[in-house]
């Protein structure tokens, strides 16, 4: 049975589960791009109790790095190095948007060169794992509005609602995307010493924005677990099962709808 909230010109097709993921750009790259958003913002609505618990996890180990934000703060600004800083410019300039996108573009294009599905296929999921974490991200930081360690206001000042830098803090969008890409590659690739090493970079990149005092320590735990989430989730097989919750965007030609469908 279906009972439909709110829905205007949504055709199921348009959000139907794909078994075999786009290995090029195009139309059907895109359909599944709004695809795989919708399954990751409606995810909590058709979580069991295993992904509450989770879940739960998560946000009880976010939390309790909370409490330590301010003491990791102070410890590093009472214990420079110059060392650990010129370290951990080189892992954070890794993780900066145009660096991951230019990598996920070459792999991409080097893929079509070799006439390679594979290659193809594992960096078109990953540039779309970090197109959504970039997304994701981008709408929390604003929502949240966070103020960054380095402007001094304390640990637990936010500023909701807010598009200036400074205050969007949380969570950390470089140690997200770090991590969503190292998991994308990682359940691409199966192979455990390669999994090791990307996610060993992403540990670094994490790490390395707590050390440049752009963010908190609980801002890139929460960045690590949402990038982490994102990539797994895309990269994962899809599953014939009827969803609890559908967001639905469809744009015709003179028209643009938007759709909430709840299925029991």
């Amino acid at each position: 049975m279906t009972q439909t909230f709110f829905s205007l010109l949504s055709p199921p097709s348009l959000f139907a589960e794909n078994q075999n993921p786009p290995d090029r750009i195009n139309g059907q790259f895109f359909r599944q791009f709004l695809k795989d958003t919708e399954k990751i913002i409606c995810a909590p609505f058709s979580w069991g109790k295993k992904d509450f618990l989770l879940a739960g996890l998560a946000a009880s180990g976010t939390s309790a790095f909370f409490l330590a934000d301010e003491p990791i703060h102070r410890w590093l600004l009472d214990n420079p190095d110059n060392g650990r800083n010129s370290a951990a410019k080189v892992f954070s300039t890794m993780a900066d948007p145009a660096v991951l996108f230019g990598l996920v573009s070459a792999g991409y294009l080097l893929g079509s060169l070799n006439h390679s599905l594979t290659t193809r296929k594992t960096f078109l999921l990953a540039g779309e794992s970090l197109l959504i974490t970039e997304l994701v991200i981008q709408m929390a930081k604003t929502g949240i509005g966070r103020a960054r360690p380095y402007n001094e206001e304390g640990a637990f000042s936010f500023h909701p609602l807010t598009l200036k830098e400074k205050w969007q803090s949380f969570p950390s969008g470089h140690s997200a995307s770090a991590w969503a890409l190292a998991s994308s590659l990682a359940a691409s690739t199966q192979n455990p010493y390669l999994d090791a090493f990307f996610y060993t970079l992403a540990a670094g990149v994490s790490l390395s924005r707590v050390l440049l005092d752009k963010h908190f320590a609980s801002d890139v735990v929460a960045g690590s677990l949402l990038g982490f989430f994102i990539g797994k989730k895309i990269t994962q097989p899809a599953k014939q099962e009827p969803k609890k919750v559908a967001f639905q965007l469809i744009i015709l030609r003179r028209f643009l709808a938007f759709g909430l469908t709840y299925y029991f």
